[in-house]
């Protein structure tokens, strides 16, 4: 049985198990000198609803993967569990129905594919589960005045782009932007101070530094 795991065919699936075991260990030794791994990466990455809505924006499908709802280990664990079982398992069944293994970069493309969606799903219940920190919540009001830097696209007025800010709590917060000045454009790395909240995005203006 080792001889299977520890198989060619089976490597990068042992790595991902491998990975998710060594974080247990390090887990349970973190609590006992009292410090958790997930404590230490607890922080969810938020996406504005706006943004997500967009098609063109990178941030639909890290929420789709559950990234804005789930500590980021929790995330990782959950993909990379997801990953090692569906690939060993389809390794199994593909050794007792043919006598031998698919293509390495078959088995590791469905396993991927599968892993994503598993966690996708899985990771959008465990969010329920998991405590809320509300005195991490930030509204749309408090993030008026915020800087932040575009990240993607160039924004124009009427043509947002994705642009990337920290609220009061050093939480991430990805946003659709566009100059409040109609004659300004950002482009991407450019530094914004957010003015107003609009229905689909946010105005913002240029940030000056002094």
């Amino acid at each position: 049985m080792l001889s299977f795991f520890l198989s060619d065919a089976n490597f990068w699936f042992s790595c991902a198990l491998g990975i998710v075991a060594a974080l247990f260990v390090m887990e349970v030794v973190g609590t006992l000198m009292g410090i958790s791994l997930l404590g230490l990466a607890d922080d969810q990455v938020d996406f504005d609803a706006d943004a997500v809505a967009s098609a063109g924006s990178l941030t639909a499908l890290a929420s789709w993967l559950s990234l804005d709802r789930l500590p980021l280990m929790v995330w990782l664990v959950i993909l990379l569990t997801s990953f090692g079982i569906i690939g060993i398992l389809t390794n199994m069944v593909s050794q007792s129905a043919i006598g031998g293994h698919f293509p390495v970069f078959i088995v590791v493309t469905i396993s991927v594919i599968a892993a994503l969606i598993i966690t996708a799903r899985l990771g959008g219940v465990i969010a329920r589960l998991l405590p809320k920190h509300e005195s991490s919540a930030t509204s749309s009001e408090q993030l008026v005045g915020s800087v932040g830097h575009i990240t993607v696209g160039t924004a124009r007025a009427a043509s947002p782009a994705e642009a990337k800010f920290l609220d009061a709590f050093e939480q991430p917060h990805y946003l659709l932007v566009e100059p409040i000045e109609p004659k300004d454009i950002f482009q991407q790395g450019d530094k914004v101070v957010l003015v107003k909240k609009q229905h689909h995005s946010w105005l913002a203006t240029r940030y000056i530094e002094l």
